[in-house]
């Protein structure tokens, strides 16, 4: 999945600099849409549009999109169809979360950036570590 978002997060530097705007893929989009394929989880750009408001840290330095990102493809994969049987995806989300901010020391979006972000990549080294650990959650038994 980490060289999906790879992938995904640099498709948009073959654009000329003053086009890409156009073509950026937030954070929260780039780990759905790497989950999506990936995981053959089947998600039209509906999905992939619902996500859009959480990229920026919802657009807000808030909590950080990749985190959200990967939540929402936990919740597409894991939960069930009666809210009552929905262990698995809370045990998972809960996972997720403590291995993310183990990885980042925050789910901060604004603190995330200060350590993390790379002025010549952007986010893309986070949104690699944030695939690396969905990975791993993925593994865990």
């Amino acid at each position: 999945m980490k060289e999906i978002v790879d992938k995904i997060s640099k498709s948009e530097l073959s654009y000329p600099l003053e086009e890409r705007p156009k073509y950026h893929i937030n954070c929260a989009e780039a780990l759905l849409m790497a989950a999506n394929e990936e995981y053959k989880l089947g998600l039209d750009d509906r999905f992939i549009k619902a996500v859009c408001p959480f990229g920026g840290g919802l657009q807000s330095e808030c909590t950080c999109g990749a985190l959200l990102g990967a939540l929402s493809a936990i919740g597409v994969m894991f939960t069930e169809d009666r809210p009552s049987d929905n262990e698995k995806m809370k045990e998972i989300t809960k996972k997720y979360v403590e291995e993310f901010e183990k990885e980042f020391g925050s789910l901060d979006c604004v603190t995330i950036k200060q350590h993390h972000r790379s002025i010549t990549e952007g986010c893309t080294p986070v949104r690699v570590r944030a695939a690396e650990v969905f990975e791993r959650v993925m593994e865990m038994p």
